[in-house]
Order: structure tokens, then C-alpha cells, then sequence
């Protein structure tokens, strides 16, 4: 306005001093709190924010999916003493068994060919959030700001300088988001991510059967979209149940009877009577990968860097090796005095993990169009091919490290190793 004067500032105003920490996470699901756990683990300090109220998150009507967690990052949340807060309710995976459709042919991977431990663990995300947030809360390298947000970001030589919604204002030597794939820093920071709809949602909940599982997931691929069910304690199972988009809304709008009348038809009687309890989900089914990992004195980790679709229950599992290759490059730096938000640190990180990360995302993604369609000489090549490879031990036992994740140039971590 014309004329107008500029208040007179407050001599009795100060601007906060802002809290200093090593590490700044924007983002406390399951893998935000995994970082801040492992880091501070390492005597680094670690500010964890969280936009929304973490409390709710924490009850068993936030989330009603299980996690499948591969054998090397199991080694890493042991080695990090985690295991004993997130798996005091996990459900060993000894056997997975792999058909197309309901076809004779079968691939069937058994944890004693290896005779080295289970393939992996099932874990509710329910238990999962409540192990960690019960571990974060007994550490004092971490401060949990929630609810709040990020609002501002400057770079400094040698920091950057944060200021949240409610006024406070931090200090780091690196920003890391674990927001998941909307993740607004992301945005903020002009990373493009790029991505592809499956055209299928799945549908989750958990059901209890009859008979005893024996530690075995059963995944059937049908042209809609995979059928999984993975073993949890108890004699319940977790089910993905993944079909076209107008067909998964239809699915979820049933009655409870309906639901159950429709799901046994789908999950077959060799378990005996099927009944699922409690809430059912739903998720739309993408995938998404990022153009870049780092911008200054920032990266990203989990969701926010790549998401894949769950065909193969990998998604957290990359997570986890991120985690595990960003401690160790974090640790590291700070061992030998160096500058945790550097292009050079951050490098090393954005090596180790890209081209995991993608090679799995586009392997995931050849693998569902493979198998979501009907088309017939597809259709024989697919069972044919999951016979071979049950056939010959040496090709079965490679595929079954992969899904262990003990394939390739792990983590220290990963390798149950201390840094």
C-alpha cells in the first residue's frame, strides 16, 4: 500500500538458535525409523520428523499389511539389535511355493536346500511400527519432532539450515527423506521421479484357516494380477489379492460373507476353511523410480528414491539395503572426520545402490507383465520355465539367494558384520 511503513522491529525478538544434529530424516514410517535406529546406533545424532500424529500410526487399524523381510536384512536388524523389538511376532518363511494359475507345474523353494536359515520372515506392519517407534523412543541420539514439517531449506557451507512449521529451526550436515513415494522434499527439491500404472489394485487382509501353514508362502499367478499368501503366526495368513482396478472395488464393496465365499474360491481348500478377520485394504499398484538419488546436502532413501510393485515382496527389502549401504557410507565419513552432506559421501551411496535398485524394479516389472495376461504360447513358456528351474539344483539355490538377499556386494551390515 502507498505510504506505508515497515513495523519497527521487536528489540525483545530473537531468532531461535537452531538444534544441531549430524543427520536430519524427514519421514517416520518403517524405513525412516530404521535409519534413525541404525544411525544413532553409531553415536550419530539424528533429528526424525513426522508431519502426521506418529501416535495413530502406532494402532492396529493404520496399516494391515505384512512385510516379507529377506534373510540378510533379518542379519542387519539383528546386527543393529533391532530384531528384538520388530520380530518378537515374526513367522518364519521355510518354504515359498510358486505356480502359474492353478497349473500342475510348480516352482518350490525350501530353506533346507540351503540349510543355512529361513529364506526370510513375516512381519506385520502393526508390530513392525511399534518395535521401532519402541526403540527410537529409548535413545537419546534421536529426537522424534512430531507432529511438524519441514517448510524451509538454506545450504550453508558445511550444513543446512532448516525451519519447521511450528518455528524451530535445526541444523545438519544432510537432509534425508524416507517420506515415501509423495515425497514433498523431493518435490522441493526439483527431483523428478518417474512413473507407470499396473492398472491393478491389491487387495490385503489377513485371514485364519484350519490347518497349520508350516512356514510356507504361496504366491499364484493369474492374469489379473498375482494371488499371494504368506504365513504369519497362529494359523493366519496374510493375502495380497491383486485384480484390476474395477473388479478390486467391486471386491471390497461385498459383505464379510460374500468376501469369504469369493476369497475360498480364490485361496482353494488345502488349508482347510478360510475366514478373514478384521479390516480388509486396498492399494492402486505402481511403480516409480526417481532420476536422481542426492541434490545438495540431501538424498533419498526407500519409497521416496524407487517403488516396485509387491509381486515378489521386495519393496521393503530394498528399503532395508539402502539402509544398510547409507549407514556404512555415513559411519564412515564421520570416522574419518569427513563432511556427511558431501557430494563425495553421497556418491558413494547413489553407486551402491541405483543400480541395485533398478535392475530389481525393471525385473519386477518384466516379471508382472509377463504374468498378468492369458495369452496362451505365454502362458505354456511361463510353466514350462518355473519347471526347469525346480529341475536344476544349481539355478534353484541362485534364485533362492536372491530372494534371501545374499546375492552381490552387500553391506557390511547385511553380512551380519559390525562397522
Amino acid at each position: 500500500m502507498p505510504g506505508a511503513k515497515n513495523p519497527s522491529p521487536d528489540p525483545d525478538h530473537k531468532t531461535p538458535e537452531p538444534e544441531t544434529y549430524d543427520v536430519v530424516i524427514s519421514g517416520s514410517g518403517v524405513v525412516g525409523m530404521t535409519l534413525a535406529a541404525g544411525l544413532a546406533r553409531f553415536g550419530l545424532t539424528v533429528a526424525l520428523i513426522e508431519s502426521n500424529n506418529l501416535a495413530e500410526s502406532l494402532t492396529d487399524e493404520f496399516d494391515g499389511r505384512a512385510y516379507a523381510i529377506a534373510y540378510a536384512p533379518y542379519v542387519m536388524l539383528n546386527a543393529l539389535d533391532l530384531w528384538r523389538h520388530v520380530g518378537r511376532q515374526a513367522q518364519p518363511i521355510n518354504e515359498i511355493h510358486v505356480t502359474d494359475g492353478r497349473a500342475p507345474m510348480f516352482l518350490h523353494f525350501d530353506e533346507k536346500d540351503l540349510g543355512d536359515g529361513p529364506l526370510g520372515y513375516m512381519v506385520e506392519v502393526r508390530h513392525l511400527r511399534a518395535g521401532l517407534y519402541e526403540a527410537i523412543s529409548q535413545d537419546r541420539n534421536i529426537t522424534l519432532i512430531t507432529p511438524d514439517r519441514i517448510s524451509g531449506t538454506v545450504n550453508r557451507p558445511g550444513h543446512c539450515e532448516l525451519t519447521l512449521d511450528s518455528g524451530r529451526a535445526l541444523r545438519a550436515s544432510l537432509l534425508i527423506s524416507a517420506e515415501g513415494r509423495q515425497s514433498p522434499l523431493r518435490d522441493r527439491m526439483a527431483i523428478r521421479a518417474r512413473n507407470w500404472d499396473y492398472r491393478q489394485t491389491a487387495i490385503v487382509t489377513t485371514v485364519r484357516h484350519a490347518a497349520d501353514h508350516g512356514g510356507t508362502a504361496y504366491e499364484r499367478f493369474y492374469p489379473g494380477g498375482p494371488f499371494a499368501i504368506l504365513p504369519l503366526p497362529d494359523r493366519r495368513s496374510s493375502i495380497v489379492w491383486c485384480e484390476p482396478p474395477d473388479l478390486a472395488r467391486a471386491i471390497m464393496k461385498l459383505s464379510d460373507i460374500a468376501f469369504d465365499a469369493e476369497l475360498a474360491k480364490k485361496f482353494g481348500r488345502f488349508l482347510g476353511e478360510v475366514r478373514h478377520m478384521g479390516r480388509r485394504w486396498s492399494y492402486p499398484l505402481s511403480a516409480q523410480l526417481a532420476d536422481h538419488y542426492t541434490a545438495p546436502r540431501f538424498c533419498l532413501i526407500g519409497d521416496a528414491a524407487h517403488g516396485i510393485h509387491p509381486i515378489a515382496g521386495q519393496g521393503f527389502n530394498l528399503g532395508l539395503r539402502d539402509i544398510a549401504a547409507l549407514i556404512e557410507v555415513l559411519v564412515d565419513a564421520k570416522r574419518l572426520g569427513g563432511d556427511l552432506g558431501s557430494e563425495f559421501t553421497l556418491e558413494r551411496y547413489v553407486r551402491w545402490r541405483r543400480p541395485d535398485n533398478n535392475i530389481l524394479a525393471l525385473g519386477m516389472d518384466g516379471l508382472t507383465r509377463l504374468f498378468s495376461n492369458d495369452i496362451a504360447p505365454l502362458r505354456l513358456a511361463r510353466q514350462i520355465g518355473l519347471d526347469m528351474v525346480d529341475e536344476l539344483p544349481p539355478l534353484k539355490k541362485f534364485f533362492m539367494r536372491h530372494a534371501r538377499g545374499t546375492v552381490g556386494k552387500l553391506p557390511k551390515l547385511l553380512r551380519g558384520q559390525r562397522l
